[in-house]
């Protein structure tokens, strides 16, 4: 999953359905861009599902104005590189799922079709 801003709404249903049932063993990346770290919505209920499901959940927060020196998480915008670290390589059984801004929306298209992430393993939101 890759989300910016408030496109973490639809991510964050999906993440809660998939890890609540137990039946379920899809496992979840979520990139998470944001201007700064108060813009983080739902920061600790994600980092909940990180402490509770440490095998299926995993998030990388990503900030394009870092207000703290101290900030361990992604800088700037959303790579290729941050997908090829963060999230699972292009597969048959891997679906990358996007909801953020236009303009985002359409660098993460780009950069997931250079990573050769086909239509079908992309969802928008």
């Amino acid at each position: 999953m890759i989300a910016g801003g408030t496109g973490i709404t639809p991510m964050f249903q999906l993440s809660r359905a998939i890890l609540e049932n137990p039946k379920d063993k899809t496992s979840v990346h979520l990139i998470y861009a944001n201007t700064t770290l108060e813009d983080i919505l739902l920061k600790e209920e994600l980092d909940a599902f990180a402490s509770k499901f440490p095998n299926r959940f995993k998030v990388y927060y990503v900030l394009s104005q870092p207000t703290d020196s101290a900030w361990k998480g992604g800088v700037g915008h959303v790579s290729k590189e941050m997908i090829q670290d963060y999230c699972p390589p292009p597969a048959f059984d891997i679906q990358i799922l996007r909801c953020g801004p236009p303009g985002m929306n359409k660098a993460m298209e780009a950069h997931l079709n250079a990573l050769g992430y086909t239509s079908p393993m992309q969802f928008q939101f």
